[in-house]
């Protein structure tokens, strides 16, 4: 039976647990004891309780000898009215106990999301683009759900099944200590079996809490791409085959941890049979010779039950005990996640007055790959500077690097003068706005999507921020205005409409620098038209990167930088990079060798801002 066991229970591990379980259920502990209060009278009604379960067998070998057998009326009614003050008693303490153990768990779901909420707004880029939204999510529900209920009602039932134990032990000695004897001959079978069977329980339930990250993160990802899965057959095939292949794991791996879960009840019900057939054997033979009364077997009886019924709840809680403990180190290792990028004890608060961007010797690699080795730019105050370059030339990174997302391992990255490693990062960002090629807009209405680059603007800010765009015809053309709901995602919007709105979320902030990632690039020529005109009333007297993949969007620019491998290989105006015939020239050539490119980039540089 071992090495069955050991076989289901082993699976994929995730990989060696990251904190003892000690430390774990030690963290566990001390979020619940944040409300003692609670607790406290937990333990007073559950003890109370306690002493009143522990009383009532007692009181029916009272009932046996004085009444039943000593044919007794007044001692049966006497101890019939003790019984019914007794259940009174317990109802009462027992729902003070349940409503405790709800307020307690929906308070520690409670804080446990909201502090892994507030952690992740923490957290950087960096960290984000090297975790699935899908293992995220996992963390905020089904690990946490089974932290908290384990934390709270498993932890609680468990202490009140351990105080039971204790109870049941001293009234058995108060009763008959050669039959406590017997009944406590069999308890090392009990703890061999619970350690035998928790070591591997621990071990599947880790297994089982990596499986359902990967089976979230698979959902997230079809979900958030099924228009695009749907118009590829084959690859809609594929994604079916990789989620069946996921959540047959899934499965398998709970099956593990239940095969674990399931071989304890029935172990334990065998060995408390044994012990009731020991105590009814022994205990007949102390009745017929006279050394016991047949009150105190029956009483006997009730607290070998009173014994066993919470040894059974306490290694079924152990084992849910396994599944939380692996929901925990999940959890506990998310919130002990440490951004990259971290604001200096004595960060400043920077006004940007010039808009003046330098980068010093900037050094920057992603683990073994460089990008950026002793490289040197400086953008003039209100320059509109574009950056072109084949992809992996380094254009990303390097606003990446300007808005303080990543660090660089060497150099500085100043502005108006100052590093902005000293500087608090939300004074810095609060003053910068990036536009990225894909917008992104929440489930809310055009008008609060807008507001969510100034959460404070009034609505008239707002509308007059959508007229200095030249906005008013798209405004005009939605369903219901600026009160159009959104869908998730804007999928009730074009990729334009989307891109136009982000915009005017932009403008909302009034930034000093402005990052335009591609801003254009996923859009068709007339939109990009409309797009192209409302970017030239954002940049106005602005300090301006545009990390160009369209080469149309350079006409915006005062200078052209062109990347290659992390070097400036090409640097001047458009017509001047045409002139040179280098790389600029050769993706200039590509892209108007596209009939919808053409007409964009056979405009006139004459009509350039």
């Amino acid at each position: 039976m071992g090495w069955v066991i050991g076989r289901y229970a082993r699976g994929e591990a995730e990989g060696k647990p990251k904190g003892s379980p000690a430390k774990i259920m030690a963290r566990l502990l001390k979020l619940v004891w944040k409300y003692k209060v609670r607790v406290i009278i937990f333990v007073a009604a559950a003890a109370a309780a306690l002493g009143l379960s522990v009383i009532a067998p007692y009181i029916g070998k009272r009932v046996v000898d004085e009444g039943i057998v000593a044919k007794d009326i007044n001692a049966l009614t006497y101890y019939s009215i003790i019984f019914m003050v007794i259940a009174v008693c317990i109802w009462a303490l027992s729902t003070i106990r349940g409503y405790s153990i709800a307020w307690l768990t929906q308070r520690l779901l409670y804080d446990l999301r909201s502090e892994l909420f507030t952690h992740s707004m923490e957290l950087d880029y960096a960290f984000f683009s090297s975790t699935s939204a899908g293992q995220v999510i996992s963390r905020f529900t089904s690990d946490v759900n089974a932290v908290g209920q384990t934390a709270t009602t498993g932890f609680i039932d468990a202490v009140f099944s351990t105080l039971t134990i204790i109870g049941a032990l001293i009234a058995m000695l108060s009763l008959n200590f050669k039959l406590t004897l017997v009944t406590l001959s069999l308890v090392p079978l009990i703890v061999v079996s619970v350690i035998f069977l928790a070591r591997r329980s621990y071990r599947a339930y880790r297994n089982v809490r990596a499986k359902v990250g990967e089976l979230t993160t698979n959902i997230e990802q079809t979900v958030s791409g099924m228009r695009v899965s749907q118009s590829f057959s084959e690859r809609d095939r594929e994604n079916l085959r990789r989620f069946e292949r996921v959540s047959f794991e899934t499965m398998r791996a709970n099956l593990r941890a239940t095969l674990v879960m399931a071989l304890t009840r029935p172990v334990l019900s065998i060995i408390r049979a044994a012990t009731v057939a020991l105590l009814v054997f022994y205990g007949g033979n102390l009745v017929v010779s006279g050394e016991a009364t047949i009150g105190t077997l029956i009483a006997f009886y009730s607290y070998v039950e009173m014994f066993f019924n919470p040894v059974i709840t306490l290694t079924v809680y152990y084992n849910m005990l396994q599944s939380a403990l692996a929901a925990a180190e999940r959890v506990f290792e998310y919130l002990e996640a440490k951004p990259s990028v971290k604001e200096q004890p004595k960060a400043i608060d920077l006004e940007i007055k010039r808009g003046e961007i330098m980068m010093e010797n900037i050094s920057f690699s992603y683990s073994e790959a460089k990008v950026f080795e002793n490289f040197n730019l400086k953008v003039e105050p209100g320059e509109i500077l574009a950056v072109v370059g084949p992809t992996g030339a380094g254009k990303t990174t390097l606003a990446n690097l300007i808005l303080r997302l990543y660090d660089p391992q060497e150099g500085r990255v100043l502005i108006d003068g100052v590093d902005i490693k000293t500087v608090k990062l939300r004074s810095l960002r609060s003053q910068m706005a990036l536009v990225p090629q894909e917008p992104v807009l929440f489930r809310d209405t055009v008008l609060e999507n807008i507001r969510y680059g100034k959460p404070e603007a009034k609505d008239d800010e707002i509308r007059d921020v959508i007229h200095d765009l030249g906005l008013d015809p798209l405004i005009e053309s939605l369903p219901e205005g600026l009160n159009t709901m959104v869908s998730e995602g804007g999928g009730n919007l074009s990729v334009g409409q989307r891109q136009l709105i982000n915009i005017a979320r932009t403008l909302l902030r009034r930034p000093k620098i402005i990052i335009l990632d591609e801003a254009t690039s996923s859009v068709d020529p007339y939109t990009e038209s409309i797009l192209q005109e409302a970017l030239k009333r954002l940049l106005a007297g602005r300090t301006c990167i545009i990390i160009a993949h369209r080469l149309s969007t350079t006409f915006l620019a005062d200078r052209v930088i062109v990347l290659d491998q992390g070097k400036i290989v090409e640097e001047g105006t458009h017509e001047d990079l045409l002139r040179l015939g280098g790389l600029y020239a050769k993706l200039y050539e590509l892209q108007i060798g596209k009939p919808m490119e053409a007409e964009i980039l056979s405009t006139s540089p004459a009509t350039r801002v």
